[in-house]
């Protein structure tokens, strides 16, 4: 079987961002609670005149200037996003029309185009797929792209406020791919009917959210699709943890679906309790912070929301046995999505970049297990290898240099934006070599809806 996987990646944030301790300030919180105790330092948003699908043709137009790829190589399109723009027309309608402005009209009329929806989880839907069309030998021409593109909304004053968000992942999958290989059958998924954790029922563009719910979902389905990807890496030899080993001991580096890092703390901490119960290194565990709350009665969601359930898992979580693992194979995943905030589908190919942005060690060959969640609920793990030539993909990221440059919004700003008291000709950017909302067309006519973009080169 050939191997597939992502051959290069740019992650698009927009050039505004709102600082979390300022926020903070405004709302009559302590800094460090939007900082630290939720984890998120900085979060971008667009300006008046970007949406999810400028942002998704802007990412995926810098990373074919980067990589040198004309329309002609490329066979497919693929929008993940949970912000859909229309009930019918798929917002890669919008991406293929502003890309044409820049490599002309009829340019990518050959393609094939998607967009796809299950909440945060969509990217890596997307990506398997569109990697199993390659190992298929399905695909007429060399690449197909993968445009994972959200803007994650709350309320303003509300307590998921300081957990908004803004990206767009562009993914460029192929054959023998120089940054990433998927590894073929090593995968573990969970679904479960869930009404009740996070929503946009109606159109809504803020959703409704559970908190409480939500974090205990996003638990309990990443455990069961750890253990069917348990099962499945035993089946290929992938892994081959010793008999005082966990699987996660194996695990070189991972990125976990992050709305903010707190919940990834969270995620790992619940996994690692689970992986060590049975292994030798588990009666230390407990001689530190004590055995584990009784669950009697009790399934995961519920014994996952439970008090005290969170007060153990917050122990371990401040415990060296918890700490030195994360340190290792996990935090470098989380230092860009700290400065981005959540970005729904996009958010488990931001912790990607950041790993390859800020992890000083050879990572060449080492497994990087991509861990997606998306409410309603779906968790998906998958297994990856670094490619060997990984490092000279990794000289065209420059993510955490565009986060340092972003413009701080004032507080009054920021909330003209969000209630959308600006319209995009009443708003002045001078960014460059980006696609530009002009116009949406109004309520009640024949162009109700109709977006028109410009590209400012």
């Amino acid at each position: 079987m050939p191997k597939v996987g992502i051959d290069g990646m740019y992650v698009y944030v927009p050039p505004l961002q709102v600082d979390n301790s300022g926020l903070a300030v405004a709302r009559n919180e302590e800094p460090k609670h939007f900082t630290e105790g939720v984890g998120i330092r900085t979060f971008s948003i667009p300006g008046p005149d970007e949406d999810q699908a400028s942002m998704a043709a802007t990412a995926a137009y810098r990373l074919m200037e980067a990589h040198g790829i004309s329309p002609s190589e490329i066979f497919r399109i693929d929008t993940p996003t949970e912000s859909g723009m229309d009930a019918s027309r798929a917002l890669v309608s919008d991406v293929i029309g502003m890309l044409e402005q820049a490599y002309g009209k009829g340019s990518l009329s050959h393609v094939l185009g998607y967009e796809q929806k299950f909440a945060c989880v969509s990217g890596m839907e997307r990506l398997l797929d569109t990697a199993a069309w390659f190992a298929a030998e399905w695909n007429p021409r060399k690449y197909a792209l993968v445009l994972a593109t959200d803007i994650a909304k709350y309320n303003l004053n509300s307590r998921e406020e300081p957990t908004q968000g803004a990206a767009a992942a562009a993914l460029l999958v192929g054959h023998n791919p120089r940054l990433m290989e998927i590894i073929p059958g090593a995968l573990g998924s969970a679904i479960r009917h869930e009404k009740g954790d996070f929503k946009k029922p109606g159109g809504r563009t803020i959703a409704m959210v559970d908190g409480q719910r939500s974090y205990a979902s996003y638990l309990s389905e990443m455990k069961e699709a750890w253990l069917n990807f348990g099962r499945s890496i035993r089946k290929i030899a992938f892994l081959k943890p010793r008999t005082d080993e966990s699987i996660l001991d194996n695990v070189s580096r991972a990125v976990y679906h992050n709305p903010h890092k707190k919940m990834v703390m969270g995620a790992y901490a619940s996994l690692l309790v689970h992986e060590w119960r049975s292994l030798p290194r588990w009666k230390d565990v407990v001689a530190e912070i004590g055995d584990e709350p009784s669950r009697s009665g009790m399934n995961d969601v519920d014994y996952y929301q439970s008090g005290p359930y969170q007060e153990y898992r917050r122990k371990f979580m401040k415990s060296h046995w918890f700490l030195d693992s994360f340190e290792e194979k996990i935090a470098a995943s989380t230092i860009a999505p700290e400065l981005v905030g959540n970005s729904y589908s996009a958010s488990v190919f931001v912790g990607l970049d950041s790993i390859l942005e800020n992890d000083r060690s050879d990572l060449a060959g080492q497994n990087v297990i991509l861990c997606g969640y998306g409410s309603g609920s779906h968790a998906i793990i998958q297994a990856n290898i670094f490619s060997e030539w990984y490092r000279h993909e990794v000289k065209k990221l420059d993510l955490m240099d565009r986060l340092r440059t972003q413009r701080k919004l004032t507080i009054e700003e920021y909330e003209r934006i969000h209630r959308g008291e600006i319209s995009p000709d009443d708003w002045s950017s001078d960014a460059r070599r980006m696609f530009r909302l002009r116009s949406i067309g109004k309520g009640g006519t024949s162009t109700e809806g109709d977006r028109e973009y410009i590209f400012a080169e």
